[in-house]
């Protein structure tokens, strides 16, 4: 049995988001400055250009230390709280009191393989890991969940395999659990 947890909303406009467009055009300014200095029509201008280029190297350093520094320090926290749980049956799965048999489902797709306690540039809090059912009906579930490392999907390897006999796993993301690698 896994905790479920809150979808967050994502934000469009991130701190994170506005430090990469700015190593992104830091980058292309420095390239262009290399390129112009090349030709001879800006021959007298060739070492101010050289010059400059080492003033948006330190820059470009500077930006990608903030990012780090952004990434490290906001990454792990997310605001999503649990909200119930969910189970992985062989006939069913129950996502807090709903009871979704195996009857009803076309596709079951896992996605995560966030631990908590992993080191990922923070220490995870393994909440990152989703289940995406899709229903013959067309409508598709999405439910976040939590992975510990004395409870993780690789160890249901038995409930994975009656899903997957069923054709309602792919082959890859059942062998990717099992592999312990990132699946989507």
């Amino acid at each position: 049995m896994f905790r479920t947890f809150s979808t967050v909303a994502k934000k469009k406009f991130t701190v994170g988001k506005f430090l990469v467009i700015l190593m992104v055009i830091d980058a292309l300014l420095i390239v262009s400055l290399l390129i112009l200095s090349l030709f001879p029509q800006f021959y007298r201008k060739k070492d101010y250009f050289l010059e400059s280029t080492f003033t948006l190297n330190m820059v470009l350093i500077g930006i990608f230390l903030l990012a780090v520094l952004n990434y490290v320090l906001f990454s792990a926290k997310n605001k999503a709280h649990p909200n119930g749980t969910l189970e992985l049956l062989h006939d069913r799965i129950i996502v807090d009191d709903q009871v979704i048999p195996a009857d009803d489902i076309e596709r079951l797709r896992l996605i995560g393989n966030d631990i908590k306690g992993d080191f990922r540039g923070f220490i995870s809090r393994g909440i990152r890991n989703q289940m995406v059912i899709s229903f013959k009906d067309g409508s598709i579930t999405e439910v976040n969940f939590e992975q510990t490392s004395s409870n993780k999907l690789r160890d249901k390897k038995d409930v994975l395999e009656t899903w997957y006999n069923e054709r309602k796993l792919s082959e890859s993301n059942y062998l990717n659990i099992l592999r312990n690698t990132n699946y989507y």
